[in-house]
């Protein structure tokens, strides 16, 4: 040992002296803390904070009397690698989440060496997995019980049943934990591929964090977020139980499925809807309140633009560089180290059919067999992108032999074209199979729809002339029809016709249409 370690390790014994926290290093960090005789459960989430942009060769006897001025410290993590030196970034832990926001405030920026300048920002701690392929039939009390024999921890399942039908879920669950590290345990103990649930493979993998929203401006936000609904549930009528129950009017309701934000004039008005409505039947269904979290825009736009990138853009100010480079560590970190200590969220995808107001609405769409019921608003965005004529939807109800009141809807795009067609023409009418309401036969409706301009897409692909090849010429030639990989009528109605070249396009579409 040198004569420089003798004094790192002489100035932390030094520190441990004075202060009687502990100094442990274990798993590639230092941990300094916690508190002597500290009673209770550790601090609540948001009292941490990510310290970046450390010179290598700073340790515990600097750190600590520049982040306890803000407040008291309970813990101090500080990643160290195999040289002495450290990794170049630390958690801290406060006992107050209002320490932690003065740390981010005061300390962000510091000037810890000439020249130097560290940044602090609120960290990540992500205490909820996610669970793909679960069996349909499954309820949140059989989730909950089947995980407890594996895994210790766990305080809330959270699994959401079918927009169709509330006798299922919707394949997936969200199942968050005391702590990150009980999550990050968890994660390893249920490795996919190794370990069954029910007998069949799960997918498992970190949720999207929930948001960490300021309590000062939760206590400002105006609009609730309802789930639950039924589908067949309109906005007039939601807008008219939440109306009666606080004697005044609703500013506005957006409903999505079976969920719905609504917007109030005054926060009282929302607290009084809150208090009398929580798990109240509306249509014949249970709905449940929770405050609405708003979006932080500026780190939505950084997540869309930079999610998985290491690279730091040099345009990019210090708190949006520490976010990129904090994924970049942190995932390094759980790839490396012998225990999971890992904060990263490697699950994100669109929200379908989802729940946004509580943050639990991203999930890995690979998994979820609903995810189909985005397909309208698709249709609808891309047909406003390309300033295309909006869809229009016919439907036909009738009663099958059963009795059972069942719906069948026409779908057709009056005009296609640019950037996929230079001679606009229309797409359809296209059929769908029978199905349960005018909802689902909607759903089917664009999502026959999206694979029918799907396909279009690639025959124009292939249409289009490739350019002569210099050295050879290819053996095989291209075929120039293929069949449409979707069944659209699902049997017993045929396949549709190999689809032809661009110009004969409209034929082949008549060919299709079912009278």
């Amino acid at each position: 040992m040198g004569d420089q370690d003798n004094m790192i390790m002489f100035k932390l014994l030094e520190l441990r002296e004075k202060t009687g926290y502990d100094i442990v290093q274990e798993n590639g960090q230092r941990k300094y803390g916690p508190p002597p005789n500290w009673n209770g459960p550790p601090p609540p989430k948001g009292c941490e904070v990510f310290v970046g942009k450390l010179p290598r060769q700073i340790f515990e006897d600097e750190l600590v009397p520049i982040f306890s001025k803000v407040g008291k410290i309970y813990e101090l993590r500080l990643m160290m690698d195999f040289s002495g030196s450290n990794r170049g970034y630390a958690f801290v832990t406060y006992t107050k989440r209002e320490d932690a926001a003065a740390a981010i405030r005061e300390l962000n920026g510091y000037e810890i060496r000439p020249g130097r300048h560290i940044g602090v920002v609120k960290s990540v701690d992500n205490c909820r997995l996610f669970f793909g392929g679960i069996p349909p039939t499954k309820t949140k009390e059989e989730v909950f019980e089947e995980l407890s024999k594996r895994v210790s921890g766990i305080v809330k399942v959270i699994l959401y049943q079918n927009c169709f039908d509330r006798r299922r879920n919707r394949g997936f669950a969200f199942v968050e934990f005391a702590s990150h590290r009980a999550a990050a345990m968890a994660r390893r103990a249920l490795v996919p591929g190794c370990v069954k649930l029910w007998d069949q493979d799960v997918m498992l993998d970190w949720a999207e964090p929930e948001p960490d929203i300021d309590d000062e401006l939760m206590r400002k936000v105006k609009v609730l977020y309802v789930r639950n609904f039924l589908i067949s549930t309109t906005p007039e009528t939601i807008q008219s139980v939440f109306e009666s129950a606080i004697g005044t009017k609703v500013e506005r309701v957006k409903k999505m499925y079976d969920y719905a934000f609504i917007h109030f004039f005054e926060r009282e008005h929302a607290e009084l809807a809150m208090a009398k409505l929580q798990n109240a039947e509306v249509d014949g269904s249970i709905v449940e309140i929770r405050w609405a979290k708003p979006v932080d825009r500026e780190l939505y736009r950084i997540q869309k633009l930079n999610k998985g990138n290491a690279k730091f853009n040099h345009n990019m100010d210090l708190t949006q560089t520490l976010l990129l480079y904090k994924q970049h560590i942190d995932k390094r970190e759980y790839e490396n180290a012998k225990e999971d200590e890992g904060i990263s969220s490697g699950c994100t995808a669109d929200s379908i059919c989802g729940s946004p107001g509580d943050g639990t609405s991203s999930y890995r769409s690979s998994a979820v067999k609903d995810n189909y019921t985005l397909a309208p608003a698709k249709l609808d965005a891309m047909c406003k992108t390309y300033s295309w004529a909006p869809p229009i939807y016919k439907y036909q109800q009738f009663v099958d032999p059963t009795g059972t009141a069942m719906w069948v809807c026409h779908v057709e795009l009056p005009q296609v074209g640019l950037p996929l067609l230079t001679t606009p023409c229309p797409v359809g009418p296209l059929m769908t199979r029978a199905c349960y309401s005018a909802a689902q036969a909607r759903v089917e409706a664009a999502e026959m729809t999206l694979h029918c301009i799907k396909a279009l897409k690639a025959n124009v692909e292939r249409s289009t002339p490739t350019p002569v090849q210099p050295i050879y010429q290819p053996v095989v030639q291209p075929i120039q029809g293929f069949n449409v990989p979707y069944d659209y009528m699902h049997s017993p109605y045929a396949r549709p016709p190999p689809m032809p070249a661009v110009p004969n396009l409209y034929q082949w579409f008549e060919n299709m249409r079912i009278n």
